[in-house]
């Protein structure tokens, strides 16, 4: 459909969205039952794959999976994590200036780097060293100003009950550090207010950012004319992140080699992918366990750092795991072969034309597509056409094969 329609109103759709419901097709469930992301284990997984597979955003989501490998934050409680989920999807194309204000106040990164109770007495400068490292700087700081923005951003407090349960987050000038701070060479009494305008205005924020979503969405290094127009574009609309994102989405190099595509997909897009063109939706809590063992399990980056994207992704053990979410996706739901369900006596261009249809028509190269073709015969080659059941149990064993290799082959692996 969108091939029809053209490259303009399909990154408008994209940027913008379309008509009705944010969400289609049935809810999650598990074992007949509707998931429980608060309390049982891995449902907080399912609940955001669900949003992946069943969204009519599905730029939103990807820019939430962005947010939350960029503000990597790991291994909180449960409910802070879906909050600052929330949060991060509700901000995801909106200001970043707003957006790094609210991950600053969000419960869960107060707690993670120990903003919380960060006070006067003894300023914690983890938040201020990777406010400035990974979340919007990369250079143009000194460890003078991480020490001075660490007393600035002191003054969040947290709230346990008796029973040690953790309560919520309040501000106290009290123990926030009104004295004179010197940051990046000016002089003021800030607070953690300044410190997001002091970076975001900082003249290293522009191109850190650029580079930083460049390469979330082109594998390719960015150029310097191209860095100094998104950079001049990203300015002059205030720091907002929609139109920077749509001018990435329209930029000439992110169609270049449509044909070869050489960008890893990582699990969640990998499987979410799989799951959304297949016409499958959440009802197992496999993929849960399936994603940990394919190396990124949501709600839980490794470090503050987030994540290896690329070729990382790949290795013995996570491929492994690659084909055992396709095993999942084969044996059920839509992507299933009954026995006796493929018409026997399919020509091999058949064949093909039956298995991708069923797999969404994912992208495959000339080499593979031949490959697989010439595949295809080898499964009757020792069957007579007189041998019916034989013959039947073939035509049902290669319509699983080309399936399962349609979604789990080099091919699927890129994007």
């Amino acid at each position: 459909m969108w091939a029809r329609r053209g490259k303009k109103a399909t990154l408008h759709w994209l940027l913008n969205g379309g008509r009705g419901p944010h969400m289609i097709g049935p809810s999650p469930t598990v074992d007949g039952h509707g998931i429980d992301p608060t309390n049982e284990w891995g449902h907080d997984v399912l609940w955001w794959l669900d949003r992946m597979v069943r969204s009519q955003r599905p730029l939103a989501e990807k820019m939430t999976l962005f947010w939350h490998d960029h503000f990597a934050t790991s291994d909180q409680q449960t409910p802070l994590m879906l909050r600052q989920n929330k949060m991060l999807r509700g901000r995801a194309l909106g200001s970043f200036p707003a957006l790094l204000k609210a991950v600053t106040t969000d419960p869960a990164m107060l707690l993670f780097l120990s903003l919380a109770d960060s006070d006067k007495g003894a300023p914690n400068e983890n938040y201020a060293r990777e406010l400035m490292e990974l979340f919007t700087l990369g250079r143009g700081y000194n460890e003078h100003d991480i020490r001075e923005a660490a007393r600035a951003l002191t003054g969040f407090q947290s709230r346990w009950s008796r029973g040690g349960n953790f309560e919520g987050i309040h501000y106290s000038r009290e123990n926030h550090d009104r004295g004179v701070k010197r940051i990046f060479h000016r002089r003021g009494r800030f607070d953690w207010h300044d410190v997001v305008g002091l970076v975001t205005h900082h003249p290293a924020h522009a191109p850190f950012m650029v580079e930083k979503l460049w390469g979330f969405f082109i594998t390719k290094p960015i150029d310097h004319r191209s860095r100094t127009k998104l950079v001049r574009l990203y300015r002059h609309h205030r720091l907002q992140i929609k139109p920077l994102v749509g001018a990435i989405l329209a930029h000439p190099k992110l169609y270049a080699d449509l044909d070869r595509p050489d960008m890893v997909k990582a699990p969640l897009v990998f499987l979410a992918g799989a799951l959304r063109s297949t016409g499958r939706y959440i009802d197992d809590d496999a993929w849960s366990w399936i994603l940990e063992e394919m190396g990124q399990y949501p709600f839980h980056p490794p470090s503050v750092a987030g994540w290896d994207w690329g070729p990382a992704w790949i290795s013995t053990n996570t491929t492994r795991a690659r084909f055992t979410a396709v095993n999942w996706l084969v044996r059920q739901g839509p992507l299933k072969v009954e026995d006796g369900s493929t018409p026997v006596g399919l020509s091999p261009a058949d064949h093909m034309e039956r298995a991708l249809a069923a797999t969404g028509r994912p992208w495959i190269s000339s080499t593979t597509a031949g490959a697989l073709n010439a595949l295809i015969p080898r499964f009757f080659e020792d069957v007579k056409p007189t041998q019916t059941s034989r013959m039947q149990q073939r035509s049902d064993m290669c319509q699983r094969a080309l399936r399962h290799l349609l979604l789990s082959g080099p091919d699927a692996q890129l994007h």
